[in-house]
């Protein structure tokens, strides 16, 4: 099954939209996995999908799994006309604008900080009761 086709005149920014949607989503992903554990406040079942979200998001960080959001917006991306950006999302929407790559040890150690600042107290507070 190839792509949807829309009117020839309209194509190219339906699917720049349906890229930014893809941008949206991941941006959603990224802040439900440093400020989800917040939830557990209120809703303790949203344990069973921060804790994989995490630890999803710690593979793709450090072992270098592809996010299927990130090939996604590529391809809307291409089928637009547009040249698909190299890398990661990460890299390229966050990093790069910092002029940083996103390989310096620095982020790696920052972005764990922040995970365990917002997710600690929450996840302690559901193991005591």
């Amino acid at each position: 099954m190839g792509p949807v086709r829309f009117h020839a005149e309209f194509e190219p920014l339906a699917y720049l939209l349906l890229a930014g949607l893809a941008v949206a989503l991941h941006i959603g992903f990224v802040v439900f996995v440093i400020f989800g554990g917040l939830a557990l406040y209120r809703w303790t079942s949203v344990v069973w999908l921060h804790v994989p979200a995490v630890i999803y998001a710690i593979l793709i960080q450090t072992i270098g799994w592809p996010c299927p959001l990130t090939d996604l917006e590529k391809w809307f991306r291409s089928l637009a006309g547009q040249q698909p950006y190299a890398g990661e999302f990460l890299p390229h929407h966050l990093w790069s604008p910092l002029g940083l790559t996103g390989t310096e040890p620095m982020i790696a150690v920052g972005l764990i900080a922040i995970l365990l600042a917002v997710n600690l107290r929450p996840y302690l507070g559901l193991a005591a009761g």
